[in-house]
């Protein structure tokens, strides 16, 4: 099955946003066997986008088009739809009904220009959008094609209630089966991995996603038997994850602030975070966990050097020998903050996420991180690369990444 999508937008071409509605898409799709061969992103023009949906038409079996379906005056992709298939444009009275009590449910004041969503070619019918209003579905010479919002996490909400069962249908009824699931890696480099992996052969597909820090993969099989499929591809996923081993530390939709947050529940365990240059990213990440509060007790954002001293007790003595971005400083603040919160861990980093601030003997990237455990207190110094925002997120995923490993050897 070959599929293309069309992404409609000034902010897309103009690079004012990422093109996200296209990658969860093409990922989606290519996670269920099926090919997206060309993606195609066009602005907010009437003529480009008739004509880049006649031109879609020709060459695949299924259209997949994100944004435009606003009630702005620039949301011009149903108008463009029905053009391109020569149809009307009518209103759908089902659709419209449904519009006006949404916005009603949720406190909004429907306005006229509020219409013009209801708006659909002719013989369209809407998809199901539980959080927002746009979406329909048509077919053109026996040729599905799916209008998506540009709101990504609508199109992720359609993509889940009707592009994906639909996809999988298809492919069943092709007679291709398949099985598939992502492994989470952290650690190596992507040829780091490929290097690992390098005697690792069969009837599978192994695709490389890199999702700075991390680096993901996705195993794919296929065939025409169901049981096949699936023993294939648990056989090959058990010797990917033997492979790669500690590296591995999740798969599909686990993250690591996640895996961090079973393990520290599973063994009844507590964990306190002192931040400096992470300003507070590794204790938001863990309490984006829902029922974090089990095991996260608190975390201070030690920013300044009076902070450090008024908050964790570090020394004025120790801050002026060693300076608030060292060893002796990041242990003090992990040992602080663990006794202050009396967690069974305490987690700290200080340095310098740039692109100013460096000294002679610090450089941007130096990041001091340190683990306090009822049996260690561990200081590891790490020189990390990339702008000021990949600095603050690679130490934090180092940071639950130490947490991490100390809780499996625990």
């Amino acid at each position: 099955m070959k599929i293309e999508i069309i992404t409609v937008g000034d902010e897309v071409i103009s690079g004012h946003i990422a093109n996200t509605n296209a990658t969860f898409l093409a990922n989606t799709v290519y996670s269920l066997g099926a090919k997206v061969t060309r993606i195609v992103s066009v602005g907010d023009n009437a003529e480009a986008i008739t004509e880049t949906i006649q031109e879609a038409i020709k060459r695949v079996d299924v259209i997949l088009v994100t944004g435009g379906l606003g009630p702005t005056p620039d949301d011009l992709t149903s108008q463009a739809a029905a053009q391109a298939l020569r149809r009307g444009l009518v209103v759908h009275t089902g659709y419209l009904k449904n519009i006006k009590e949404k916005f009603q449910r949720w406190n909004l004041t429907f306005t006229p220009s509020d219409e013009k969503q209801a708006l659909l070619p002719e013989r369209a019918e809407p998809l199901p959008n539980p959080i927002g209003v746009c979406g329909f579905q048509l077919e053109e010479g026996g040729k599905p094609l799916f209008f998506f919002p540009g709101v990504s996490r609508e199109v992720k909400t359609i993509a889940q209630g009707s592009l994906i069962p639909f996809i999988r249908e298809k492919m069943q009824n092709e007679g291709t089966i398949v099985c598939s699931s992502l492994f989470k890696v952290f650690g190596p480099t992507e040829s780091g991995v490929k290097e690992l992996l390098k005697e690792l052969e069969g009837d599978f597909e192994l695709a490389y996603l890199p999702s700075f820090p991390e680096i993901h993969l996705k195993l794919t099989v296929q065939g025409n038997n169901p049981r096949e499929v699936e023993a294939k591809h648990n056989t090959y996923a058990k010797e990917l994850s033997k492979t790669l081993g500690i590296y591995c530390f999740g798969k599909d939709n686990d993250s690591m602030e996640g895996v961090v947050g079973t393990l520290l529940r599973e063994k009844g365990m507590t964990i306190s975070v002192a931040e400096s240059c992470t300003g507070g990213l590794i204790a938001h990440r863990i309490t984006e966990i829902p029922g974090s509060s089990d095991y996260f007790i608190q975390g201070a954002v030690v920013y300044s050097k009076q902070a450090k001293k008024d908050l964790l007790e570090v020394p004025s003595s120790l801050l002026e020998k060693r300076g608030p971005v060292s060893k002796e400083t990041a242990a003090l603040l992990a040992k602080s903050i663990r006794k202050l919160s009396k967690t069974t861990l305490g987690v700290a980093t200080t340095g310098i996420a740039g692109p100013t601030g460096d000294t002679l003997e610090i450089p941007v990237g130096r990041v001091f991180i340190a683990l306090a455990a009822p049996d260690t207190l561990e200081v590891k110094q790490y020189d990390f690369f990339g702008d000021r925002s990949q600095i603050k997120l690679i130490a934090s995923e180092v940071s639950l990444d130490r947490v991490r490993r100390y809780l499996l050897s625990h």
